[in-house]
Formats: structure tokens, C-alpha cells, sequence
């Protein structure tokens, strides 16, 4: 069986720099969710090139069905995207399509609802336009949802990425205390950890880095994630 054509992070950034130039008015306002925002991070972390955390291995197949339409977003509604786009959106599909892309405005997910975008979105800068993406802590918690109620095999693949990226940036952000967010990176650790209570008791080898960053930690505003460490993370203890 043939595969006709494979996505990758090139297809949807050309996708993103469309829109954004046919709508510089409105694109600000919308957040790429979904597959899209997936493979952004899965193309950060094989950027990082860490040397514990890479983004997993896809067969051809699964490259094939990472994206079930070009680009997601929230930030209208399906009447709002239709009137903009001079479109019609399609039940079959959920889309728009626009100039060979097939574009996809979600209301609300399982989770996720446009109070949880515009609170928990990341701006992204290229050298073309800017774009903003939802943050990673909140896409996980919708792929579990996604997970736990359907059956797409495209979510398995984006949760293993997401699992990855996570443990990623959250070794990468405690080994930069000079410009750690404390706060922030709490915050994330509760959503994830809302979402799997397993996520910071299954791998060995990110708790023995998150506990090697730890013991680096000595300034005052540092305090709020020792506090969090000594009640989740298992067999952390606090230097003396």
C-alpha cells in the first residue's frame, strides 16, 4: 500500500505563515492546537537534542496519520470561521477548506475551553511571522481526556511526544535556576500530574535528573518547588 504523502513540521509552519499573511488581522488571535501544536514540539525536541528525552521514533504509517487536518485552532467559533473564510465549515470533516488547506476551528475539547487557551498559550517567533501554540501541560491533559473516551491512534502518538517533551522541559527548566520560574513550573507539574497521577513515578531516570537539579537549587524563590518535590516526587528528600 502506498503512502500518497507524509506531514512534517515544514507543511504546517507553511500552513501557519498562510494564514498569517491572509489574515494579519485576525490569525493574532487564534491558538494552534492539536496535531499541529504537536509536531511544534515534537520539532522542539529534536532541536534540544537532549541527551535523555528525544522525540519518538514514527514508522511511515504513523507519520501518514499524525494530522487528521492541516491546522487546528481555537479562537472562533465554526459560524465566526465560516463568515471570515467565506466557507462553508463541513460536518463530515469539522473544516474549512481554504486554498488547499483543510483548517479546523475547535469551540471547546474534552478539557481544554478558550479560558484555558488564552491563559496557557506560548508565543512563538520566526523569522516570517508569529504564531501562538497552547501550551504543552495543557495539551497533555486533553490527549489523556482524548484517550481515555476515543479511539484515534494519532492521539497515542501525540501523548508519547508530549510525555517526552515534558519530561524534557521540565529537567531543562530547573537546570537554568538563574532564570527559573517557580511558580510556572508548578503550575505545569499540578496540571500534568492532575492528568497522570503516575507521570512523576515512572521513570527512573527523570526523577534521577529532576533530583540532581533539585540539590542545585539554594535561592529563597526556589522554595515553592522544594515544597512540591518533598510531596511528589518519590524518594525525593530535601539536602540538609
Amino acid at each position: 500500500m502506498s503512502l500518497p504523502k507524509i506531514y512534517d513540521w515544514e507543511r504546517v509552519r507553511e500552513a501557519l505563515k498562510l494564514l498569517a499573511a491572509r489574515f494579519p488581522d485576525d490569525f493574532p488571535n487564534w491558538v494552534l492546537i492539536g496535531g499541529g501544536a504537536c509536531w511544534f514540539y515534537r520539532e522542539s525536541l529534536r532541536l534540544a537534542k537532549d541527551p535523555d528525552f528525544a522525540p519518538p521514533d514514527c514508522t511511515a504509517a504513523e507519520e501518514q496519520i499524525w494530522l487528521s487536518k492541516d491546522v487546528d485552532f481555537m479562537g472562533l467559533t465554526e459560524e465566526e470561521a465560516a463568515g471570515l473564510f467565506q466557507a462553508p465549515f463541513k460536518a463530515e470533516t469539522h473544516t474549512i477548506t481554504f486554498e488547499g488547506l483543510e483548517v479546523d476551528f475547535l469551540e471547546e475539547g474534552l478539557k481544554i475551553t478558550l479560558r484555558d487557551v488564552f491563559t496557557g498559550m506560548r508565543e512563538v517567533q520566526t523569522p516570517d511571522f508569529t504564531f501562538f501554540v497552547l501550551a504543552p501541560e495543557i495539551l497533555f491533559a486533553e490527549k489523556r481526556a482524548l484517550l481515555a473516551n476515543k479511539e484515534r491512534p494519532q492521539d497515542r502518538l501525540h501523548h508519547a511526544l508530549l510525555v517526552q517533551f515534558l519530561k524534557y522541559e521540565f529537567c531543562a527548566d530547573l537546570e537554568k535556576p538563574d532564570v527559573l520560574d517557580s511558580d510556572a513550573w508548578v503550575l505545569r507539574a499540578r496540571v500534568v500530574k492532575t492528568a497522570d497521577h503516575e507521570f512523576f513515578a515512572s521513570d527512573a531516570r527523570f526523577n534521577q535528573r529532576l533530583a540532581r537539579a533539585l540539590a542545585d537549587l539554594n535561592l529563597p524563590n526556589h522554595k515553592r518547588i522544594i515544597h512540591w518535590a518533598k510531596h511528589h516526587l518519590p524518594g525525593y528528600t530535601e539536602a540538609p
